[in-house]
């Protein structure tokens, strides 16, 4: 834990700009405030889902984030010198584009469609499906934009066991369940929690309750290991050659767009657990950390939900 208080104290102490901080904190707030004011994500982005706009809708929505925070960021700092460097525009765009697309993908639901004999059977599927559709794709490309840009890493963007020391983030979900515990009281938690509501969904091919969650919450945690891989090993680790500490903040706020349409508490923690995350990767080019700590977590939310109501 000393350590990773550590890795953040230098990590601030050498980036911090009161103006770049404020800037994003500005941005981030009036972000929030209007998406859930105006639930813009659910009526102006989501919309697009299943179109043939959503690719577009969604790159411009997550990318447009993401430059809102880098661009200042490297005007106020004097650093417009990066923006000239090809590698890094490349690297965005793709990362971002894949994103996007993976985000818009949905012809699964057709897949889904073909296999299953009723209603219960087709949602399992397409929440299954959802879960697991960016992970694949995601190794893939960013293995070819390694081998093109970082071939002299043996690892894609952190996926990785070196370099790593677990116990402090299994402390960490030990002190969350508390917190957890407490949130699981909630109506929007209940509302969002669990994410397949197994108890809705009685027959799904004589599957018995627990054989549905246990696959489910498989597919649900290789989905947060793709985002791992994305923000904290692309954005950061595949960035840090071209944007050094500047890779961070950027990071970080791209990560809170994702969560628009979660709870606003879970939108806003989710800040400061992606840019605490970030640093950790900088430092430690591994992104196991933040998956321990996302599944850990995403876990223990599920469990508390689901036990609010069996009890």
């Amino acid at each position: 834990m000393r350590d990773i208080i550590k890795e953040i104290r230098n990590f601030i102490r050498a980036d911090f700009n009161i103006f770049v901080y404020g800037f994003a904190v500005l941005f981030l707030t009036g972000s929030i405030i209007l998406n859930y004011m105006f639930d813009i994500e659910d009526k102006y982005i989501d919309i697009y889902f299943g179109t043939a706009m959503g690719a577009p809708v969604y790159f411009s929505f997550y990318f447009g984030a993401y430059m809102m925070v880098l661009i200042p960021t490297l005007l106020i700092k004097k650093q417009t010198h990066k923006l000239k460097r090809t590698e890094l525009w490349i690297k965005i765009i793709v990362f971002f584009g894949m994103f996007a697309i993976m985000t818009a993908f949905h012809q699964y639901r057709d897949l889904a469609s073909k296999i299953q004999n009723g209603r219960d059977e087709m949602y399992f599927l397409v929440k299954v499906f959802g879960n697991i559709k960016r992970i694949l794709p995601f190794i893939i490309v960013f293995y070819i934009v390694k081998l093109i840009y970082d071939k002299d890493t043996n690892h894609i963007y952190g996926m990785r066991y070196r370099g790593m020391n677990y116990r402090p983030f299994f402390i960490l979900i030990l002190f969350m369940v508390p917190f957890i515990a407490l949130a699981s009281f909630q109506n929007d938690f209940q509302h969002t929690y669990p994410q397949f509501k197994f108890w809705k969904y009685e027959n799904v091919f004589g599957m018995p309750d627990v054989l549905k969650v246990i696959i489910f919450e498989i597919a649900y945690g290789l989905d947060f290991v793709s985002i791992e891989l994305l923000f904290r090993g692309a954005l950061v680790i595949g960035l840090v050659k071209v944007l050094g500490k500047e890779a961070v903040l950027p990071m970080a706020v791209a990560y809170v767009f994702i969560h628009f349409g979660k709870p606003a508490g879970e939108t806003i923690s989710s800040f400061f657990g992606g840019f605490i995350l970030g640093i950790h990767s900088y430092y430690r080019k591994n992104i196991f950390g933040g998956i321990i700590i996302h599944i850990g977590i995403a876990y223990s939310m599920e469990l508390a939900a689901i036990l609010q109501h069996i009890l």
